[in-house]
């Protein structure tokens, strides 16, 4: 072997050496630029670690409570009440993992500003009693229970009443009876006697069953139902009037593509104990099926979605191959070329049956959906377990599809109840993953916290309620940029996911209001500032004779105009705006009817869409149907991992405390939270639900009163309150200065739903127009009694005819509560 051929060699082997070092190194750096996001730590959400809490009532087990990791704002924690018969509660505590030498428990008041009582006791066993004096028990009160663990300290809340005067037990018995009745179709309670069906119970469902569907719709059908694990009690609201009550559970039915289906299930009471009897005032079950990508969820039309609600929330990508979708509280994407199901979150853990995984204080909202899949999504409310877990709060995950990853990308805690701050975040957040910019509103300030580089700034401060709208996707935001409520001149369009805005300008002498979106298209409204007044009732309104539609590029495709009639505001459903006008009456605008106008844009048509499809034994089913069809129908399941990145960011935004707010409960569950007592009470009585202001007091309750009332000893009040009309005060005022400033404008409402707030011993002042009203003082099970304030006399009308004397005003009411 010569020397030269050896040199060779060696040569040849350097080059390759150094090519091989060369492809090392840059296969390192591919995968340190592809992963540095990720810090290379994945883990999934791990099992619940706090314990459980609930109490003994009647012989039954009720309100299994939540523990939070942090005191909580307790005014806001109503989602149960406790009733507490005698001076003690029994509780018992669920899934110690650690050791708990002792339990605290206070009371506080019901708007949780002052601490009444508290003890402290060590716990010996898992079952406790609490002492609680009957002193306590003078009206609501909240119970805050704190398990002082060694590591940490865990805080349950609930509300507790004196159960003396409420047939508890028989409540209690009933609901548990008709519930294994109506499961097993056996008539022994009384079931087809108890329910009330007619033409509101959309009896082609089983998804959404009411008092008003068919005896076999109420009883389940053919679906042969089949209770998995115990059913989780919650008392809502305990009166003595009524009880409510929300059962939530697991159920296996029969089903059609797959031998069982499993369906999660809210079943919510409201019964009445009256003269020795039993009543059902409501009912209302809802049940979707639970999503199993690894059983036949699949068809050559599509997604079975089988039976779930008509608005299942998805989002697709441009082409129509992608979808993420949910269902159940849990989120799925789905890939038609790839052939695979991904599921991207969900607190319940298909191997581990810990009723803890159930508790469904969170909800999931879809933010966008990329080209190749890539998901970006926000889940509100109680974290059941994970890194955040006894947390409330916002937390921001994206999805992505070619890493098989879930990156949280930020957490916003709260110290409200689940179900307040899912409301109040899950509309005022936005996260751009183009931008890595989280916008959020705070009292009225716009900020944009940028996740890149850790800065943060204000993008326009002053925004009251009024002065701004957002999408329902969140993605849009539309703001007065200049001036107050009643005099801004231009409105700033701002598209969050890219960063790009337009410009609205009203002109000079003129004010434009946002007023909402449909879709993409911006709805606004402009006025003369020159027409700004009052309503008959003295409230201050910004009455508009022009009303927009307008599209993305800023083109004003639909509108409203009048020169006698003004839109005072809008509401926006499903592409319709109901325009609520009035007219010129005197110095003051009285309401007239409604005017409506619909955006008449079509909807694009996309490949993917969500369609319903009817069986006979199941029903109405939804299935997210693929124009072009499915091939494979056995898809690939996939579990991403959550990575757990140094880049995520927990912001704090310290919030004041909101005022003048009502909350609306019904069905067991928060529904909204609305501005104007009016707006609130008409929700609350569309879902048999109640009325909460901001500092916890009862606005208005549904049926919660006497079947005949006339107020007693308040006929120097009325007199006082005739004269300061007769003399021309402004009606929200007069009733301010002689109730201590707790007015409250219920304009809108009926005179039989007026009746609540009279029984409560006050009276309610009902205009004709401008410059003439009634005083409502009395009501029986058909006429309310009312006296006329010009002359002081006193009639009685039915309920609807008062309805019809109070049109011109837009049926306007002002009243108080003590």
């Amino acid at each position: 072997m010569n020397k030269d051929f050896i040199m060779k060699i060696k040569k040849r082997l350097i080059e390759t050496g150094i090519l091989a070092a060369v492809f090392v190194a840059a296969v390192c750096l591919f995968g340190y630029l592809t992963n540095r996001d990720d810090q290379d730590m994945t883990a999934d959400l791990g099992n619940a670690a706090l314990p459980r809490i609930s109490f003994a009532c009647e012989g039954y087990e009720v309100n299994p409570l939540s523990g939070y990791v942090e005191e909580m704002d307790a005014a806001t924690m109503r989602d149960t009440i406790t009733p507490v018969s005698g001076e003690r509660l029994e509780m018992n505590i669920q899934y110690i993992e650690d050791r708990i030498p002792s339990v605290s428990y206070a009371v506080y008041t019901i708007d949780g500003t002052q601490k009444l009582y508290d003890k402290w006791i060590n716990v010996t066993a898992e079952n406790l009693e609490l002492d609680l004096d009957k002193s306590l028990l003078d009206g609501e009160k909240i119970l805050r229970v704190t398990l002082h663990m060694e590591d940490r300290d865990v805080y349950y809340y609930t509300r507790i009443v004196d159960s003396a005067e409420f047939y508890m037990g028989q409540c209690l018995d009933y609901v548990n009876d008709f519930h294994e009745h109506a499961l097993a179709k056996a008539e022994g309670v009384g079931v087809g006697a108890a329910i009330e069906p007619s033409d509101e119970g959309d009896n082609a469902t089983f998804q959404h069953v009411t008092i008003h569907s068919d005896y076999d719709h109420v009883t389940w059908g053919d679906l042969e139902p089949s209770v998995v694990g115990t059913e989780r009690w919650e008392i809502k609201e305990a009166k003595a009037s009524y009880t409510s009550v929300l059962l939530e559970y697991d159920v296996r039915c029969r089903g059609e593509e797959n031998e069982e289906d499993l369906y999660r299930v809210k079943e919510f009471f409201r019964v009445r104990m009256s003269a020795g009897r039993m009543y059902l005032l409501n009912y209302d079950r809802k049940m979707t099926q639970v999503f199993d990508g690894s059983r036949r969820v699949l068809s050559e039309k599509g997604v079975l979605l089988g039976i779930a609600p008509y608005d299942a929330p998805y989002l697709i990508n441009g082409d129509g191959t992608i979808v993420s979708f949910i269902q159940a509280n849990e989120l799925w994407n789905y890939s038609r070329d790839t052939d695979e199901l991904s599921l991207l979150f969900s607190f319940v853990d298909a191997e581990n049956t810990d009723v803890r995984n159930l508790t469904d204080d969170h909800e999931i909202k879809l933010i966008s959906i990329e080209e190749n899949g890539n998901t970006t999504f926000a889940v509100y409310g109680y974290m059941n377990r994970g890194p955040h877990e006894g947390q409330v709060g916002a937390a921001v995950y994206y999805y992505n599809k070619e890493k098989n990853s879930i990156d949280e990308k930020v957490f916003i805690p709260s110290n409200k109840s689940a179900a307040v701050a899912s409301e109040e975040l899950g509309r005022l957040a936005y996260y751009s993953i183009k931008e890595e910019t989280l916008y959020m509103l705070v009292d009225g300030t716009l900020y944009a916290a940028n996740m890149a580089d850790g800065t943060q700034k204000e993008i326009v401060t002053g925004l009251q309620e009024g002065r701004y709208v957002v999408s329902e996707d969140g993605r849009l935001v539309a703001y007065q940029s200049d001036g107050s409520l009643d005099s801004a001149a231009e409105i700033v369009i701002k598209d969050l996911s890219d960063g790009q805005e337009h410009t609205v300008d009203a002109g000079q002498g003129q004010c434009v209001r946002p007023l909402g979106f449909i879709q993409d298209d911006f709805v606004l409204g402009i006025a003369h500032t020159a027409d700004i007044g009052s309503t008959v009732s003295g409230e201050t309104v910004i009455p508009m004779y022009r009303v927009e539609i307008r599209d993305p590029s800023n083109a004003v495709i639909r509108n409203y105009e009048s020169a006698e009639n003004y839109v005072l505001d809008v509401k926006i459903e499903e592409g319709m705006l109901t325009l609520n006008r009035a007219v010129k009456d005197g110095a003051s605008y009285a309401r007239i009817e409604s005017e409506y106008l619909a955006n008449n844009q079509k909807k694009e048509e996309r490949n993917i869409y969500l369609e319903s499809y009817e069986t006979e034994l199941k029903e109405t089913q939804m299935r997210l149907t693929f124009a072009d069809g499915i091939q494979d129908k056995s898809a690939k399941i996939l579990k991403p991992k959550l990575t757990l990145a140094d880049r995520a960011v927990t912001l704090t935004f310290e919030r004041a405390g909101l005022e003048d707010q009502y909350y609306v409960y019904g069905y067991g569950e928060l529904q909204d939270i609305c501005e104007k007592a009016g707006t609130a009470v008409a929700e609350a009585d569309s879902v048999s639900g109640v009325v909460i202001s901001s500092d916890q007091r009862y606005v208005w309750e549904r049926g919660n009163r006497y079947l005949e009332y006339e107020l007693e000893g308040k006929d120097d009040l009325i007199e006082t309150l005739r004269a300061q009309l007769n003399a021309g005060g402004r009606p929200i005022e007069v009733v301010n200065q002689l109730s201590g400033n707790k007015g409250i404008d219920l304009t809108g409402c009926t005179a039989e739903e007026i009746l609540y707030v009279i029984n409560r011993g006050t009276p309610v002042v009902g205009m004709i127009d401008s410059e003439n009203s009634v005083i409502l003082i009395g009501y029986n099970e058909s006429e309310v009694t009312y006296v006329e304030t010009s002359t002081g006399s006193r009639s009685s009308v039915p309920y609807d005819e008062m309805d019809r004397m109070l049109s011109g005003s837009g049926r306007t009411f002002i009243g108080y509560l003590e």
